[in-house]
């Protein structure tokens, strides 16, 4: 059980999910945004150095197309036992840095597109919510809809599956914000090659409380016991989408 959001932020979600809704009927070409666009407060290639060394193991290991890649920010890239804990599922470890959806839409011809995965599983706008310049889930929401067109166009056959924002202990400001970011993209997340799983529910105990023995010592990243929980949840959902 997660905390509710207020009653006031429940209607205003709801209708910004009717807004999302609409949206998903339309075809990736005529798709029009629903906020400002958003300046970036940061150099888009700062991850650069990390890009650099995933594109090495390519070369030096080679490249199996078709397995699953799990790109986004630190959530991933600081999973050390990833392949154990998600076996036998084939995992390709793409996390870097503290990295935001615009980010990943630099980097996805790079470290995405050349390994043609049958299943892509993606964890951002964590960091794009939480950042100095105030981010909306909105504007979170409409990176999202651009990185999901590009992959769609770039490799029509990968199956895209959003994994929830966390709610950080170390970021409880942000929590309505990122509340409202996750139910946008799970409201546009259907359909054959689209989809989205919450991992919340293994962080909080039943009575909302958080589980902090799941977490490091800066209340914002999850520990080994934290990903051994995160595997009971994705192990199983993501084994049906890879069938």
């Amino acid at each position: 059980m997660t905390p509710l959001v207020t009653k006031r932020n429940f209607f205003v979600s709801s209708f910004l999910l009717l807004l999302v809704v609409a949206s998903c009927q339309r075809s990736n070409l005529t798709y029009q945004p629903i906020a400002e666009p958003f300046a970036l407060d940061y150099k888009i290639d700062r991850s650069e150095e990390e890009i650099k060394k995933f594109e090495q193991e390519d070369a030096t290991k080679g490249i199996k197309k078709g397995q699953v890649v799990l790109y986004g920010s630190s959530s991933w890239r600081l999973w050390k036992d990833m392949a154990t804990d998600l076996a036998p599922l084939p995992v390709v470890n793409r996390g870097f840095g503290g990295s935001t959806i615009p980010e990943l839409i630099h980097y996805a011809e790079r470290t995405v597109i050349p390994h043609e995965p049958k299943l892509l599983v993606v964890y951002g706008g964590e960091n794009d919510l939480s950042g100095k310049k105030f981010k909306s889930a909105e504007q979170l929401f409409d990176s999202y809809r651009d990185f999901v067109s590009l992959i769609q166009k770039r490799s029509p056959k990968t199956h895209i599956c959003f994994v929830s924002m966390k709610l950080s202990p170390s970021r409880r400001q942000h929590w309505p914000e990122v509340t409202k970011g996750n139910q946008m993209v799970k409201a546009f997340s259907t359909g054959k090659r689209l989809s989205y799983v919450d991992i919340n529910p293994a962080l909080f105990h039943p009575n909302g409380t958080v589980k902090s023995e799941l977490y490091t010592k800066d209340s914002l990243h999850i520990n080994p016991q934290g990903y051994r929980e995160y595997a009971k949840i994705l192990v199983p959902f993501l084994q049906k989408k890879y069938k």
